[in-house]
């Protein structure tokens, strides 16, 4: 369980994938990743944590700042991005991806 959350983790820190405006931070001692995501008044954080059984236990997405988003917009969001890398086996990085995608939309 602790060596697959730090492949996770070093596979964020390694990943060489861009994204523009957003900036991703990888914390492995608190098995965490931040992605801070701003684009004109918009300004969201989002805090994804590993559980220290990952991967049999569901992985927490919690939201840091958000401003200039509806509450209900946040929580589809919130709840498609949990839902890929708890049922679909997704990585972080390919999550955050189709998280920006839907934020761009």
């Amino acid at each position: 369980s602790s060596v697959l959350s730090a492949q996770e983790i070093a596979s964020v820190q390694t990943s060489t994938q861009l994204f523009n405006g957003m900036t991703v931070k990888a914390r492995s001692a608190a098995r965490e990743v931040i992605a801070t995501y701003s684009v004109d008044d918009i300004f969201i954080e989002l805090i994804i944590q590993l559980p220290p059984n990952y991967p049999l236990g569901s992985i927490a997405v919690e939201s840091g700042k958000r401003v200039g988003v509806a509450v209900q917009q946040w929580r589809n969001w919130m709840l498609q991005l949990s839902t890929y890398l708890t049922h679909q086996n997704g990585s972080i990085m390919e999550g955050l991806s189709l998280w920006k995608n839907n934020v761009d939309k």
